[in-house]
């Protein structure tokens, strides 16, 4: 609750300063305690005087923050009955435009107000009958002040109420005796009509005689003079309403509790804003933000620069804030769904139509329609727009920003249209500061500069110590006793950028900042970019609150595990990840032989029941499904100590519901070990390979070709289903069984008219009514008579050409459909395809939009959604890095080489358990593994002049094909199988040395199997070719005379037989 505390020195000059008759505010300056029936009528006495012309600017001068909240009021007066009231309309309209120059707020609520309220010169259009039917109070206002009055809304908006309001009723006061009136108008006529001021000066000599003239420039002058006056006033008087926090409402004299103020407006940290939905829908986006100190100051600023209709730029380091400020003053102010609030995460490959908008096809073929983009449709609409790092954005996007901030217009290359800003739009960007040398810095050089001048900027900090304490013991109570402890670790993990002020003191903490600073930059420099933040301590403080047991011996370990998972998962190098398990631990009580244990030797156990499957720390519920239990049972997984580390992480993350980005080399065992997770807890999981050519549309859907079947069958099961509830099947079995021979013969017009004649019969028959359901029924079949009418005409128009629908993509089904995707090389991605996932990526609620389907609400998401995403380290050629926008709301796992030799026994015994192989064969193999990698990055060249790539993945498919044992002989298998996977893909001059590794350490020397010809597989017919079998087609097998078969091609067309013999 927050506290708006009127200077009661300023409510008494307002009170000396009123006529007695008007005077309700003495008799409650005179009362100690304000009850909240008080504090309104206070308000309402004061929104009152605000409407009597000659207090209008008295109050401005000494309640300005409250303006807007005494302006609202009186709009619901005015409107209160469902009529206007003229009287306070016109009162109004002349309050108001003396509170343009001095209030930000007034201007604002004019372009609201007026949307749907009469013009200020409404009298004029009145018949004599209208006119004495309204009740005008006393001193009701003269024509002279309502003309005034439309000067000036004119002059601070003419492109607006010169479109707005009819003015042919003015034309006949150019003819009045009033000289004010005649002046004014003609001024409002000449600015209406565009006039120059040769012309101006013209029309006004034949409206107004010199005197006239030039009583009109003094009268205009010592209006000037008076509002530069009342500016200077309002800046002298800031201090005339305080706000402050309180928990508990005290009915204290001079203040007024948020609740009091009306219900179109809110009150955030003493700034009152306009309000565009009721009080209730706010309050579960509201509960996440802790306001301390800090974040009151950042949020205050922040809504007066949205008070003052300023575009914002939140400047601040990662994880600092910035985007959770600005969703926490949009909840405040109502701007709760999607298209109120809309937020674009930019990068260097983003393209300015996806701001903008394009063309997009429709379900009837040749037909196109206009899709406007994010900023297109927030600057028509008067919605509020968030842009993430804005540094990042390409020329293009920033040449289509520089207009609409320097002239509030947005041009659209092609379209000729130049867009005015609706009121309500509200502008906001993010900017990203890094650290470096102690101190804090923004990027240089970036486009975006180009902007610097027209932004109100808001420079955030990362929070003193104090205040995270505070948002920690708010969000989860049961830590209290522990948070000291978890911020130690915290602070000392991230260095200087947390400075605790009350510990400076003590001479121990002088030097620790240093000493952690440089474990930071060392820290840094290995993440690639990616730093901690208080996103990670927050996720952190959020797995360890559930079942949190201070008093048992087992939490101090269980803390460990997850700061291991939070802090160090992410780290590529063990040394660094063991540097900062030991800070870890230390402040835990964890020995480092016991930090060291938890680095490099534990391994969690893996169990799975017909119910559930147990990893490590984690208890996961099987969904019974099986069809995924019998595609389980198939892959083999080796559990190996890292293969088994990660899955537990894995299933942790899954447990809290987080994303997931697997980062690591390829052939690691990325894929295979969320696909593992997947088969055991039986989810169905989608694998999306992304590249540069990834579309949104592969994600969320488009429009594609489609069968008629595929439109129609929808439809079909959409009919019958409502026909079952409102008539009898078994009487309409024959009609049925008609309506499926017309879909099956694609008979489509037959099957629409069919389904076209029963539902207007439904509609039009009384017998509806006679069902429980009727409402409801009557609904559906609407529903139905509407998709039945776009269907006729798409298929009518699609007879001869394709049909297209919106299809959804793999994302859109898996969010629905509660199902586990798996973005691989996700930061090969373009920008516009990533920037989708965004919405995913905040909290367990966050969902997709689909924009081009036309969606405004966004898709519910099932529960059991989970997102994964693998890339490899941007350390080769035409790889890159993830945005750091879109990447730090990931929990990030590193996912390292396997080449512990008792790792890779497992893993050797685990795919050849069937063969039963000796130690020497599995010793053999392992040896050749780490000889074969070791000689790759030096000798070895491939078909291409580079050093091959062999990893995790090519040992397992030479170990899946001697499984298999193909050649009827255990060794003569096992030198296919090498040969197969580390030989085909190398130069002809490696070729060689891979043999003679492979002879060496796998076959023991022993190459007589080599020449025994492999046995023909049984089963299916062959052709031998270069000494292996080839499975034969379905024609006649024909040699090529003209093909010459040299010694090079003879040994190519050997390596390409083996590799087609293997399937």
């Amino acid at each position: 609750m927050e506290n708006l505390e009127l200077s009661l020195s300023s409510l008494g000059t307002i009170s000396r300063h009123i006529d007695k008759s008007h005077n309700e505010l003495s008799k409650y300056l005179a009362k100690q305690i304000w009850s909240q029936q008080d504090r309104q009528s206070i308000l309402a006495c004061l929104a009152q005087l605000l409407l009597e012309k000659d207090y209008t600017l008295l109050l401005a001068r000494h309640l300005r923050p409250l303006i807007l909240d005494l302006l609202e009021r009186n709009a619901e007066r005015i409107k209160a009955d469902g009529r206007i009231n003229h009287d306070l309309h016109e009162r109004l309209c002349v309050a108001l435009s003396k509170l343009l120059s001095v209030s930000p707020d007034a201007q604002a609520f004019a372009a609201r107000y007026f949307n749907d309220a009469p013009p200020v010169f409404q009298r004029l259009f009145f018949t004599s009958e209208e006119s004495s039917s309204v009740q005008y109070g006393p001193r009701r206002m003269k024509l002279r002040d309502l003309m005034g009055a439309t000067l000036r809304l004119l002059q601070s908006d003419c492109a607006k109420f010169r479109v707005l309001w009819d003015w042919s009723a003015c034309v006949s006061q150019l003819l009045t005796s009033d000289v004010m009136v005649r002046g004014y108008t003609a001024q409002c006529l000449a600015l209406v009509s565009h006039m120059t001021d040769n012309q101006k000066t013209i029309f006004l000599r034949k409206v107004l005689s010199s005197d006239e003239i030039l009583h009109m420039k003094i009268k205009s002058l010592e209006e000037t003079q008076q509002l530069e006056v009342e500016k200077a006033l309002v800046l002298a008087n800031q201090g005339t309403v305080m706000w402050r926090q309180e928990k508990v409402n005290k009915f204290t004299r001079g203040q007024v509790v948020s609740e009091d103020l009306s219900q179109t407006v809110v009150a955030v940290c003493g700034v009152v804003l306009p309000r565009i939905a009721p009080k209730q829908t706010e309050q579960s986006n509201l509960k996440h933000l802790v306001l301390v100190d800090s974040t009151c100051r950042n949020l205050r600023r922040l809504a007066m620069a949205v008070a003052s209709q300023k575009a914002v730029l939140l400047e601040g380091p990662i994880g600092c804030g910035k985007t959770a400020l600005v969703e926490f003053l949009a909840a405040v102010t109502g701007h709760t769904k999607t298209p109120e609030i809309l937020k674009v995460q930019l990068g260097d490959q983003t393209d300015s139509k996806m701001l903008l908008g394009m063309y997009r096809c429709t379900d009837i073929p040749g037909k196109f329609v206009w899709q406007p983009g994010t900023l297109t449709q927030a600057v028509s609409k008067g919605h509020w727009i968030l842009l993430e790092d804005i540094d990042h954005a390409p020329l293009d996007v920033i040449s289509v920003l520089l207009p609409l901030m320097e002239n509030k217009k947005l041009m659209i290359p092609g379209r000729e249209d130049c867009i005015e800003v609706a009121p309500g739009f509200q502008f906001f960007a993010t900017r990203r500061m890094f650290h470096s040398a102690g101190g804090w810095y923004r990027p240089q050089n970036t486009h975006a500069a180009l902007l610097d001048k027209y932004w109100t900027k808001l420079q955030m900090g990362n929070m003193a110590r104090e205040e995270l304490k505070k948002v920690l013991v708010n969000r989860y109570p049961n830590l209290t006793v522990v948070v000291e402890r978890l911020l130690d670790i915290y602070c000392q993990l991230t260095g200087e950028r947390h400075p605790d002020s009350v510990a400076l003191g003590h001479t121990d903490s002088l030097h620790a900042p240093e000493v952690s600073h440089h474990r930071l930059e060392d820290k840094t420099t290995s993440l690639e970019g990616r730093g901690l933040s208080l996103r990670d301590l927050l996720k952190w403080s959020e797995r360890i609150s559930s079942n949190f047991d201070s008093t048992s011996s087992a939490t101090a370990q269980h803390v460990f595990l997850e700061a291991l998972d939070c802090f160090t998962a992410m780290l590529s190098r063990p040394e660094r990840r063991l540097c900062m398990a030991e800070v870890i631990g230390s402040k835990l009580n964890i020995s480092k032989e016991k930090a060291a244990h938890f680095c490099q030797m534990y391994q969690p156990g893996i169990s799975v029941t017909e119910l559930e499957a147990l990893v490590g720390r984690v208890t996961l519920e099987r969904k019974q499904n099986e069809v995924v239990r019998i595609c389980n049972e198939k892959q083999t997984f080796a559990a190996t100590r890292p293969s088994a580390v990660l899955l537990e992480q894995l299933a942790v993350c899954v447990t809290q519901g987080e994303p997931i980005l697997l980062v690591g080399e390829t052939g690691t065992g990325k894929t295979s070990t969320v696909q593992y997770l997947a088969g055991i807890t039986g989810h169905r999981l989608r694998v999306v390979n992304m590249n540069q050519q990834s579309d949104t549309a592969d994600l969320l859907g488009g429009y594609k070709p489609v069968d008629h079947k595929l439109i129609l069958l929808p439809l079909r099961e959409a009919f019958e289903d409502v026909f079952s509830q409102t008539y009898s099947r078994k009487q309409n079995l024959t009609f049925l069984g008609h309506v499926q021979t017309c879909f099956r013969g694609k008979r489509w017009q037959d099957l629409l008219k069919l389904m076209d004649h029963v539902c207007k019969s439904a509609l039009g028959k009384s017998e509806l009514q006679e069902k429980n359901n009727a409402a409801l029924l009557q609904e559906q079949w609407e529903a139905l008579a509407v998709r039945l009418a776009q269907t006729q005409q798409q298929i009518r128009a699609c007879e001869t050409a394709l049909v297209f629908a919106f299809v959804e993509g793999t994302l859109a089904q898996a969010v629905k459909k509660g199902e586990w995707i798996l973005l691989d090389e996700i930061n090969l991605a373009a920008a516009e395809t990533l920037e989708c996932l965004s919405g995913l990526l905040e909290g367990t609620a966050g969902s997709l939009v689909l924009l081009d389907r036309g969606d405004t609400e966004p898709l519910v998401r099932h529960p059991d959604f989970r997102l994964f995403a693998c890339m490899n380290p941007a350390t080769d050629v035409g790889k890159r890095n993830l945005p750091l926008g879109i990447r730090n709301r990931f929990t990030e796992l590193y996912v390292e080489e396997l080449e512990n030799e008792g790792d890779l026994h497992i893993l050797v015994s685990d795919y050849l358990k069937g063969l039963n192989p000796n130690k020497n064969v599995i010793n053999g193999i392992i040896s050749f593994y780490l000889t074969v990698r070791k000689e790759a990055t030096s000798k070895l060249v491939d078909g291409t002049g580079h050093h091959p790539h062999y990893s995790l993945r090519t040992l397992c498919r030479a170990l899946k094909y001697v499984a298999a044992n193909p050649c009827y002989s255990v060794q003569r298998s096992l030198y296919e199988g090498f040969c197969l996977s580390f030989l085909t893909q190398l130069d002809r001059s490696s070729h060689p040395m891979v043999q003679k590794l492979v002879c060496q350490h796998i076959m023991g020397g022993n190459t007589k199997c080599l020449k025994q010809p492999i046995p023909e597989p049984t089963g299916r017919p062959c052709i031998q070719m270069e000494g292996y079998w080839v499975s034969q087609g379905e024609m006649e097998p024909a040699l090529d005379p003209s093909y010459i078969l040299t010694t090079s091609v003879k040994l190519n067309l050997r390596d390409l037989a083996r590799v087609v013999s293997a399937g």
